[in-house]
């Protein structure tokens, strides 16, 4: 009896510290997270702004809520960081609208801000009135720029033809020399890069209705073998942040 009593007492301390180590393990795994994003995509991702942009700082906050004790921001191109999420070599990246082909091939998080588009022209020309000026003419959308809205029903028609040089400012540029006819940008990504290209303000405006106003995301690539895990620590640090107020409060930073 003392024996089947002591195998007992063992077999219960060995499940126990089991379940006590369960809890261990996944600290574990929350103890670092890798992410990547691009550059120069002002208030939401840009070094130049403070925390690395107001996307990044939301991000950085919803997994520290989630108990990460570690999260790392590396900055490559904008179709660089898209390819290395998509291949899960790193652990997600942002700040990313849903388009048909990118839902097909990433899981999308809950939305964490909205984001208009416009078409901008040079005011060296005759200005545009509306989006339907658009048809017929060369828009101008970096490289790793979904086509959104209408901007993509645009494109996907033939009805207006894309030019996809690496960087906003370039594209600014293109404008500016008669070499496209608009550039589709939110304002402050425009601003940034107009400033950015030696311009003014005062030479460039856009149309009244925006071509799309889209949420932006956070995302992780299918092959990552945590991918859900990580997105529902995501979704639920962003529901605290945004239930706690402090979604709009690092929102606020910025107008956009």
């Amino acid at each position: 009896m003392v024996t089947i009593a002591r195998r007992i007492l063992y077999t219960v301390l060995i499940l126990a510290g089991f379940a006590s180590a369960s809890p261990v393990m996944a600290d574990e795994l929350r103890q670092e997270i890798r992410l990547v994003t691009g550059d120069a995509f002002p208030p939401f991702a840009d070094r130049k702004f403070d925390g690395g942009g107001i996307i990044t700082q939301v991000v950085r906050r919803s997994f520290d809520i989630a108990g990460y004790q570690q999260v790392t921001v590396i900055w490559r191109s904008w179709l660089k960081g898209y390819e290395m999420t998509l291949e899960g070599e790193v652990d997600g990246t942002y700040p990313y609208a849903q388009t048909p082909e990118r839902a097909r091939s990433m899981l999308f998080s809950d939305p964490i801000a909205n984001l208009s588009a416009y078409g901008w022209f040079s005011k060296k020309r005759d200005p545009y009135r509306d989006n339907m000026d658009l048809v017929g003419k060369a828009i101008c959308l970096p490289l790793g720029h979904g086509e959104l809205g209408k901007t993509g029903r645009l494109l996907g028609s033939g009805q207006a033809n894309r030019v996809s040089p690496p960087d906003m400012k370039t594209c600014f540029k293109l404008l500016a020399a008669g070499r496209v006819d608009s550039v589709v940008s939110p304002v402050p990504e425009a601003l940034a890069a107009i400033a950015e290209g030696g311009f003014s303000e005062d030479d460039f405006g856009h149309i009244d209705e925006s071509l799309s106003d889209m949420p932006l995301h956070f995302i992780i690539g299918p092959k990552h073998p945590r991918a859900q895990t990580i997105m529902n620590d995501f979704n639920q640090g962003l529901k605290q942040l945004r239930d706690s107020g402090e979604l709009d409060q690092i929102l606020g930073q910025a107008q956009y």
